[in-house]
């Protein structure tokens, strides 16, 4: 069976290539995957054929390359009105409501596509309406995909393809296609937020604004004379720095979900990590992870973080943060920017700056962040869509330079210019719209990598007052390492590994805060090395012997 899954790689690979040596181009590339393995039967995969077919269809001479720009692109061909049922798995998500903004109202202007939302309101409500057979006709998710690339449940976007809008086979990035084929031999979906190595290299681009950022008060560091700050141990000395300094103010708050950066200044992860000899281990089983957990002990034991910061909720966290009472904390790119606003606002004194340079630990540079993503949310057409030839349609729209750049930028015009250099610059007034009111970003469910890094970076020309995240990303890019083998790391669901994982995970979850507010050093030592015991017990070696089987293999077949 394994030379058969090889065998058919192989031939997808292939017969990719030769679309693209046909003459066949590519959009301007997001990379995105499934969360399986490329496996089909030894014949060539039924998304590979398809791909071959679409080579030979289109207005484009076979001699010219196709582009966005020179296709015949089937969505603009049918703009009748049509409403879809979407279903969007995020009880975050800034809207719900389709037509009250400008993108919105737009989309359906040049698509004549309207959307009738729902808007999850936990994890499980989805897999209820899946059991239930009750799905709408779209759905965008990022948990649990594989449920969903199920020929019963969801339509195969290649066969879509083929039959209603065939130029858009040879408008997607082989590579992509490849990513998001599955075990049956169809793709059902094409991640948004794609980086290919084209993309990921334009000095516009940034990595995620949700990349954990370190953010101390500039005002408060410069009442202390600006004291040494070059590494992990200088922190400490801040620390207590302030502590003597503003009893009466909270030293740290880290958000009690978001990644730590200063783990990642010591050159750790919770997640998988590649050893040297090139095996995938999870974090835990790092012998320097110990590292992390008395540090932040240490920091519990001298006062500079408290025990409820670990349970906050997130708008908990946010109140405090707001308050004016903080002097470091930890979460995405953008919160010193969010925060100084809300001060400027409400005359609260204090400004939050990023942590731009490397903290070395021990006398060490370890930062070096890992870039496994290929691509974030699924968008599936299930079996209930009664247009699935124009949801497909809908998708080669969003997909387009012009769908993506409404949904991720605005209207041209309106909402913003291009510079010269390809950034965006906003009207004057802009700042005081909201979301509802512009509605740029939440409809971007082919959104691009790159039109989400143009997007970011250019809050330097827009909104300079407000954009150290910009600073804050251009400084971790530089120390970012792509390896996105290492996404195929990930359990299946549904199998005995991924079960292993969640149990895992749970642990880490429900162990660490004792380990951080143990009595001493020793005790939290002792309560460390029994959660790694509690981890074998569940199965943890199982997990990593599947991680690094799954990343080798992988791994071989982004080298070739």
């Amino acid at each position: 069976m394994k030379n058969k899954k090889w065998i058919c790689i192989c031939l997808v690979i292939v017969i990719l290539l030769s679309v693209i040596l046909a003459g066949c181009g590519s959009n301007n590339g997001q990379q995105s995957t499934t969360d399986r393995e490329i496996v089909t039967s030894e014949d060539k995969s039924d998304a590979a054929n398809n791909a071959e077919n679409a080579s030979n269809s289109g207005v484009v001479g076979e001699d010219e390359e196709l582009t966005w720009e020179n296709a015949d692109l089937s969505w603009r061909k049918d703009t009748s009105p049509v409403t879809f049922t979407t279903y969007i798995d995020y009880d975050w998500y800034p809207l719900d409501t389709w037509g009250n903004d400008d993108v919105s109202k737009e989309i359906t202007k040049r698509t004549g596509v309207s959307l009738e939302v729902t808007k999850a309101s936990d994890r499980t409500q989805l897999q209820v309406l899946l059991a239930a057979d009750e799905l709408p006709e779209i759905v965008f998710t990022d948990y649990l995909t594989q449920r969903f690339e199920n020929s019963d449940i969801s339509y195969p976007w290649d066969e879509l393809i083929e039959e209603y809008c065939p130029e858009f086979m040879r408008l997607i990035d082989p590579v992509e296609i490849i990513n998001n084929t599955v075990e049956d031999g169809h793709f059902y979906t094409l991640k948004s937020h794609y980086n290919n190595d084209t993309d990921w290299e334009d000095p516009r681009n940034l990595p995620s604004p949700g990349d954990p950022g370190l953010y101390i008060r500039e005002d408060i560091m410069e009442e202390l004379g600006n004291p040494k700050l070059d590494s992990v141990e200088d922190l400490l000395d801040v620390f207590k720095m302030v502590k003597e300094n503003y009893p009466d103010m909270i030293v740290y708050i880290p958000h009690p979900t978001w990644t730590n950066p200063i783990m990642e200044f010591m050159g750790l992860t919770k997640g998988f990590y590649v050893t040297d000899d090139g095996n995938v281990k999870l974090g835990i089983s790092n012998p320097e992870f110990e590292e992390f957990y008395l540090f932040f002990n240490k920091l519990y034991r001298e006062g500079y973080v408290s025990q409820e910061a670990f349970t906050y909720k997130p708008e908990q966290f946010f109140q405090i943060v707001r308050s004016g009472n903080v002097f470091a904390a930890s979460y995405n790119a953008g919160l010193a920017d969010e925060t100084n606003k809300i001060y400027d606002d409400n005359n609260i004194k204090g400004k939050f700056v990023p942590i731009t340079k490397v903290l070395t630990y021990k006398g060490e540079e370890r930062l070096q962040p890992v870039y496994a993503s290929i691509g974030w949310s699924s968008t599936f057409i299930t079996r209930k869509n009664k247009n699935p030839d124009r949801a497909i349609r809908y998708m080669e729209f969003l997909k387009s330079p012009e769908g993506d750049q409404l949904t991720q930028w605005g209207i041209e015009g309106k909402h913003y210019t291009l510079t010269e250099e390809g950034l965006i610059k906003r009207p004057e007034g802009f700042s005081e719209l909201t979301v509802q009111d512009h509605g740029i970003g939440p409809w971007y469910f082919m959104a691009s990598g790159l039109g989400e890094g143009v997007a970011v970076s250019s809050a330097k020309i827009s909104n300079l007052e407000y954009s150290s995240s910009v600073d804050l990303l251009r400084f971790r890019k530089q120390y970012y390492k792509r390896d996105p083998a290492l996404y195929f790391a990930r359990p299946l669901a549904e199998t005995e590994e991924f079960n292993i994982n969640v149990k895992i995970n749970d642990l880490i979850t429900n162990t660490e805060v004792s380990i951080i507010t143990a009595p001493s050093e020793e005790e939290a030592s002792a309560r460390y090395r029994k959660m790694i015991e509690d981890a074998k017990t569940i199965g943890l070696e199982k997990l990593e012997e599947y991680a690094t089987k799954a990343y080798k293999e992988a791994r071989a077949r982004y080298d070739k």
